[in-house]
């Protein structure tokens, strides 16, 4: 059986997904692996798909983090009628797929 080198010793992922696309996250002691894989729908209906992956220090990632909170702050401070929480909802994924007799990823 093959052993495990000093990158995967003690790694750690989370995963999460839905019809937008997935994000697997892998901590490590030194550094975290953010590997973003997007699916989204064009005007013309057509499904594109992306994939990002980055390496950060656990430095940035605090400093990611401290952004993330600061944004999730800001969007809660929207009024309803501004931020358009059905614009890019599942539902309305699906609902464009189906119109355009597609089925939706995910």
């Amino acid at each position: 059986m093959p052993t495990l080198g000093p990158a995967a010793m003690g790694a750690r992922l989370v995963s999460t997904g839905g019809t937008w696309g997935e994000i697997q996250i892998v901590s490590t002691a030194d550094n975290l692996v953010i590997d973003v894989q997007a699916r989204n729908y064009d005007t013309a209906g057509h499904l594109h798909r992306d994939q990002a992956v980055v390496q950060i220090s656990v430095q940035t990632a605090i400093r990611f983090r401290q952004l993330l909170d600061e944004a999730i702050e800001a969007s809660l401070d929207v009024s309803a009628c501004r931020n358009q929480p059905g614009l890019w909802s599942d539902a309305t994924t699906a609902a464009i797929a189906s119109r355009w007799g597609r089925r939706a990823a995910g």
